[in-house]
């Protein structure tokens, strides 16, 4: 029987996302700055191909960071700064909207980096859109994928990469062997000034082509501020910081909540360094 292995070697992840949201969309001349600093922020992290996003292509497949307790407000238009690949798919991106900024990542390496990309770039734009107002700031959100890769034939049972015991999955799916997706989300640290929602998605799918069978665990965890949850920071980017720290500790703790203690070791999961 076969056995689950990560996917990218000595860590699991295959795709992260850092990403905030504000209240209301910034003025013309506000974006304008916001997005000169990220024309020279994109090429000083090699980011060389830039695309002018329409409120279309914004609504389908580029919005990741959802709006929180903030109204819906009308689309606009927005800049992407990305690298590619040489066979076409993307390795890194930032966008800028008029209310938000998403880095995406394909060629994560670890947490340090990610964390130097969020002070380096997320936040200096965010800070001009937000006009250095943490109160501005409706959604602070971070997104993994960690992806787990095993021969197909034959399939290993989930329990070969889920804990027993698990407090979000039952024990009766941990002998399933079959394709499966499992979802659950729920909301924590609730109070008038916010709540931090944590949804979690396990695929488990046969690649034909590649004859393996892959499981890949959706992480996303977001602070949505009501009534100013992150006012009580003086400074903007120590409010963002804080926000990703804890987003970042609250999901190595529920990914350890869901694979086994070995899978946590195969990937660098335990302690408070690691991935």
């Amino acid at each position: 029987m076969g056995r689950y292995l990560p996917a990218a070697g000595a860590h699991a992840i295959e795709h992260a996302i850092v990403g905030l949201r504000l209240f209301a969309q910034a003025e013309e001349p506000v974006f304008q700055e916001a997005i000169g600093v990220a024309a020279e922020l994109a090429k000083k992290h090699n980011l060389p191909g830039r695309l002018h996003l329409d409120p279309f292509s914004l609504a389908f497949g580029r919005q990741v960071i959802t709006n929180g307790f903030a109204p819906p407000v009308a689309m606009a238009h927005g800049t992407l700064f990305q690298r590619v690949k040489s066979d076409g798919s993307m390795e890194e991106e930032l966008t800028v909207e008029r209310n938000a900024v998403t880095f995406r990542t394909n060629a994560y390496t670890r947490w340090s980096v990610v964390s130097g990309l969020i002070s380096d770039v997320l936040t200096p734009i965010g800070k001009i859109l937000a006009g250095g107002d943490a109160a501005k700031l409706a959604v602070i959100e971070l997104r993994c994928i960690d992806k787990f890769t095993a021969p197909d034939e034959p399939a290993p049972p989930l329990g070969d990469l889920v804990r027993a015991g698990s407090p979000y999955i039952a024990d009766g799916m941990l002998e399933k062997s079959e394709q499966l997706h499992i979802h659950s989300g729920w909301f924590e640290d609730q109070s008038p000034e916010g709540r931090t929602l944590v949804n979690f998605n396990i695929d488990v799918v046969d690649d034909e082509a590649q004859g393996t069978r892959s499981a890949s665990i959706l992480q996303v965890l977001s602070m949505h501020s009501a009534e100013g949850l992150f006012s009580q920071y003086a400074d903007f980017d120590a409010a963002i910081g804080a926000a990703f720290a804890n987003l970042h500790k609250r999901d190595k703790r529920l990914l350890s909540a869901i694979i086994t203690d070995d899978m946590q070791a195969a990937i660098n999961l335990v302690g408070d360094s690691g991935i």
